[in-house]
């Protein structure tokens, strides 16, 4: 008689004490606790190291599932990556800006547009400012515009790509077969412009030639063919 009022007792023992979510709960407050003490034991704050720990915060609530986390390099910029990028985009941001001043005092704008996109200069030059009809020689009346380039911004630029694009007009001369050979002779003669007069490395530049194939506008009206017909400068700063 005496074992049974024993074993009475211990299988009240193993009844829960508390509900069953309490471990869960309790669980996540810890887990919590861990955060915001992390956050506290920063001096000073790391973006790409916080992101890293907030990233693996969330794995442990399992919020982020099954998705792979990214490196701090792909996602976030430290702060010494936002200040050399800030750096960057001023400088591009000036250069634009000294060559829209080169334009505008040579009453050009109808011939040359100047933008920023993607980190880099662009100079954009009509090709009837440049070459006659059918020709890939540099006019000597605007070949001192090339110039002004070249001093203004070129030299200080890590890479110079020229690009040379026409309309759809046909092309068939002994020197020219096609589009592609005018497009790319007359990129060309810039580079060669750059290096001979003005002593740009060439190193930095490179030219290719798109004839008619990339084209601005439809190559429907005249207007739109002059368009088409342009010299572009990607200037890497």
């Amino acid at each position: 008689m005496a074992e049974e009022p024993q074993k009475q007792a211990e299988e009240e023992d193993d009844t829960p004490t508390a509900p069953a979510w309490m471990a869960t709960f309790s669980d996540m407050m810890t887990l919590l606790m861990c955060f915001f003490i992390l956050i506290m034991s920063f001096s000073t704050l790391e973006l790409d190291k916080f992101k890293m720990a907030m990233g693996s915060l969330k794995g442990a609530f399992g919020v982020l599932g099954v998705q792979k986390m990214l490196r701090p390099e792909q996602s976030w910029f430290s702060p010494s990556a936002q200040s050399v990028y800030s750096m960057k985009q001023k400088s591009v941001l000036e250069h634009m800006e000294k060559l829209r001043s080169v334009v505008d005092n040579n009453k050009l704008n109808d011939k040359v547009d100047v933008f920023m996109s993607e980190g880099q200069v662009f100079v954009e030059i009509r090709d009837s400012m440049l070459f006659e009809p059918g020709n890939a020689s540099v006019k000597p009346s605007f070949a001192k515009f090339l110039s002004i380039i070249a001093r203004t911004v070129l030299r200080d630029a890590k890479q110079i790509v020229v690009e040379g694009y026409t309309d759809d007009t046909p092309i068939h001369t002994e020197k020219y077969p096609s589009n592609w050979e005018l497009s790319t002779d007359r990129a060309v003669q810039v580079v060669k412009y750059f290096v001979d007069q003005e002593n740009v490395p060439p190193s930095k530049l490179s030219a290719a030639g798109y004839g008619e194939f990339r084209p601005l506008q439809p190559n429907t009206s005249a207007e739109n063919r002059a368009a088409n017909r342009r010299v572009l400068l990607k200037i890497e700063i």
